[in-house]
């Protein structure tokens, strides 16, 4: 009775050993399964009805093109040209406001494919604008014509534009960054306006700085 138990499943072992190995060559459909190379280290920069896809080309020697698949869209970037060391970067438009999921996979010049990347992002517009406060200030005259402006608190991801026409009647532009306690504007032109434009930074590895819709200060 203990030869027939063991017979009995060296059987069973054949069987299923040969059962895995016919399921493996189906698979196969008669033929290796060959994988190109993904785009390595691959991420975005969500920016205003834009997205910005960047990654490492290192491993993705013999592909041909990049395809990236969203909703019912596809975008296909020519690989030609690149290099193994190169850095590629896919620049995505006129998308509408919403949270995206991208596919994102190489090939080569026979079809084959890489593994995907999956990645979600944010693409920003008018809602994102309208849930966002300006930076608030005050302003004192110096008593030479210019203005000095006090900073209520300009945060992290945040800076402010100052827009001027100065005394030669040149325009100037002043980049204000975060945590600035006070700008002095010394060489506004009188009788004219001064742009003030608060510009946020969705998050640190965002594209770009939003703006947001302008205020108008009259230095007379």
């Amino acid at each position: 009775m203990r030869y027939i138990i063991v017979l009995l499943c060296v059987s069973i072992t054949l069987f299923s050993c040969t059962d895995l190995v016919g399921t493996f060559e189906k698979f196969q459909e008669n033929g290796e399964i060959n994988y190109v190379g993904k785009i390595d280290s691959l991420k975005v920069h969500e920016g205003l009805h834009k997205i910005q896809f960047e990654g490492f080309l290192y491993y993705a020697e013999t592909a041909t093109d990049v395809i990236i698949k969203w909703d019912d869209q596809q975008y296909t970037q020519s690989l030609e040209g690149y290099g193994k060391t190169d850095v590629l970067e896919i620049l995505l438009e006129d998308l509408e406001e919403d949270l995206y999921v991208f596919n994102v996979y190489t090939v080569d010049k026979n079809n084959n494919r890489s593994i995907v990347t999956t990645l979600q992002a944010n693409v920003y517009g008018d809602k994102f604008i309208a849930a966002q406060n300006p930076v608030l200030y005050t302003y004192t005259s110096n008593g030479t014509g210019g203005f000095t402006l006090m900073w209520n608190e300009i945060p992290t991801l945040m800076q402010v534009l100052l827009e001027y026409t100065n005394h030669d009647g040149d325009k100037r532009t002043v980049v204000v960054p975060a945590f600035t306690m006070q700008t002095e504007i010394a060489d506004i032109q009188p009788d004219t306006q001064l742009k003030i434009t608060t510009c946020v930074k969705p998050n640190k590895d965002a594209l770009e700085y939003i703006s947001l819709p302008p205020k108008y200060e009259n230095f007379k």
